[in-house]
């Protein structure tokens, strides 16, 4: 019996449940829908307007919706409607909320403004029905304006100034320029009387042609299509013109020409007029419009705006050789093998891999700064009749890329340049080349040591006072000499650190023995593989006090190399014992 009674009151509430949800709250939903239409001006749904016209002091105005969307404008003439601003202003008055009823049965619409009113605003709706609001005067007070709809008498008043119906043609008019999709742009031809230019794209690549053939820069033209994408009609000028000569538009000064998808679009302009733009004209339209003076500025880009700031563009895997010239020494390294590098001149030695990847990291980074000139007639002026600097890559194709440098700009912060067979001067930062231009010390492989960490087992370090010897079991060092004791890190720290040991500076000629402390060294250090088999031997002599630099010999050659990077090694039994 408590189950049934409980199932009865749980069947009971969740009728009362589905009742608020299907009854009540569809009642409530449109209450609240019935009391926001009444307080409405003109209830009215945007969507289902399909036409509306302005009748007031100037030209009638009339739109016809084609489509979702898109509106056409029909009077005073057929043209292409602004569908944004025509949405907009239905919206607008769609939205409009009445303050008060003035006046139920007005005896006077003159009082309002609304014998004469200021607009007539008519629509048309998908039902076939219509209505007309008439907007009338401001109220006393201000900031409220008198509304009336024709179909019924009362005086209605609402918070709307009267300048936001101050509507032109200009308004409703559509003033897109030119209707394209930047991406789909093959070419683009810019026809004017001193250096034309066009700009053709293969794949995503752009190739510049006419006072100059070079690669465009992808990211300037595609800036140059969207500032004229988003330029807009400034002015409708004339419908039927007499003559495009008064206009400077026969012929025109400056002719835009877009290709694409096996059509053209193409904008003329012609003269200024004064404070305002330049006339212009789409494609053969007889229409005149007006443009501003920031498009014919766009328009008007010298050919070097649109050149490619990419330095260089290369796949490192294809470089065999590079060269630096500076100083009248020229630093030469080819390419070995397994990715490695090797200076050829002015010294035979190995080169430094992470340098060499660097260098080329920067030189893929490189960008000009500012193209100075598209042909050099005096190059004397720019220092590159005899340049103080290049920078030269063979590549795999047999091709020899240069890049030339001259003086530098007058602030100091730029160095003149140019490439292999072009005549363009340019600029490029003065940090990069500082960057490019690596001296023989800072490109050669400075480690004093070669052999491979995996193949010491045993090390031997050896003062005037200790001689301590290291062996490997396995993954474990351990120190036998001169008593045994258990390493933790200390053997494979050691050895990583002397496989890196880089010198400062090469001593030459060599310092005599009795003058370089080799005759009495600080420490030696000896590594071997196979326990017997010697594979690097190090011998620590003089310190030089001021610089913080310890002179140390290998094979027979001399080196500086920081105090610090020897500061590790263990030279006291202290320094192997586990703490």
């Amino acid at each position: 019996m408590k189950f049934k009674g409980t199932a009865l009151m749980a069947a009971v509430f969740l009728g009362l449940v589905l009742y608020y949800f299907f009854v009540d709250l569809p009642a409530e939903q449109e209450e609240i829908t019935r009391q926001e239409q009444a307080e409405k001006l003109l209830p009215l749904e945007s969507e289902k307007v399909v036409e509306f016209s302005l009748t007031g002091k100037g030209e009638p105005i009339s739109l016809k919706r084609e489509d979702l969307h898109n509106w056409k404008l029909t009077l005073p003439f057929p043209a292409t409607g602004d569908s944004t601003e025509a949405e907009a202003f239905i919206s607008k008055i769609a939205d409009l909320k009445k303050t008060r009823t003035v006046e139920k049965n007005p005896k006077d619409l003159s009082i309002y403004g609304l014998s004469s009113p200021f607009l007539k605003i008519h629509f048309k709706f998908e039902n076939k029905k219509e209505e007309t609001l008439l907007i009338g005067n401001e109220s006393p007070l201000g900031g409220h304006l008198y509304f009336k709809r024709e179909s019924q008498p009362a005086v209605m008043m609402a918070a709307s100034p009267q300048s936001s119906y101050e509507k032109s043609i200009y308004n409703f008019r559509d003033k897109t320029l030119l209707n394209f999709n930047t991406g789909s742009i093959q070419r683009i031809q810019i026809i004017r009387e001193k250096n034309p230019l066009e700009l053709k794209k293969t794949g995503e690549v752009w190739a510049i042609s006419g006072d100059i053939r070079a690669q465009g820069d992808k990211d300037a033209i595609m800036n140059f299509l969207q500032a004229i994408q988003f330029s807009r009609i400034t002015e409708f000028i004339d419908e039927a013109p007499e003559s495009l000569e008064s206009y400077g538009l026969n012929p025109p000064k400056l002719e835009l020409v877009l290709d694409f998808d096996d059509e053209s679009q193409t904008l003329s302009l012609g003269n200024l007029k004064e404070g305002k733009g330049y006339f212009g004209r789409v494609n053969d339209s007889k229409n005149i419009i007006l443009v501003g003076t920031k498009l014919f500025e766009v328009l008007s880009q010298k050919t070097v705006e649109f050149l490619d700031k990419t330095l260089l563009e290369f796949e490192e895997k294809d470089i065999l050789q590079l060269s630096l010239q500076s100083n009248n020494e020229t630093i030469r390294i080819i390419r070995g093998e397994n990715n490695s590098w090797n200076i050829q001149s002015p010294i035979k030695t190995a080169a430094d891999l992470s340098t060499i990847n660097s260098l080329l990291f920067d030189l893929k980074e490189a960008q000009i700064n500012k193209f100075i000139k598209i042909s050099m007639e005096t190059p004397e002026s720019f220092g590159l009749d005899h340049p103080q600097k290049s920078f030269s890559l063979k590549l795999k194709n047999s091709k020899t890329w240069t890049l030339q440098l001259g003086n530098l700009s007058a602030d100091g912060q730029q160095v003149f340049a140019q490439r292999t067979g072009e005549p363009t001067v340019f600029s490029i930062p003065k940090e990069v080349t500082d960057k490019l231009f690596r001296s023989i010390h800072d490109l050669r492989n400075k480690k004093i040591l070669r052999f491979e960490n995996d193949e010491v087992n045993k090390v031997i370090i050896k003062t005037p006072e200790n001689l301590f010897e290291l062996r490997k079991n396995g993954p474990q060092w351990s120190l036998e000499k001169p008593e045994k004791i258990k390493t933790k890190h200390i053997g494979n720290d050691l050895v990583w650190m002397l496989n890196g040991l880089e010198f400062s500076s090469i001593i030459t000629p060599p310092m005599p023995i009795n003058l370089s402390g080799l005759d009495a060294p600080s420490f030696t250090i000896r590594l071997f593989k196979n326990d017997e088999e010697e594979v690097a031997f190090l011998k620590v002599g003089k310190h030089f006090e001021p610089e913080q630099e310890y002179l140390v010999e290998t094979g027979n050659l001399q080196y500086r190399v920081k105090s610090k990077s020897l500061d590790s090694i263990p030279l006291s039994l202290d320094k192997f014992k586990l703490k």
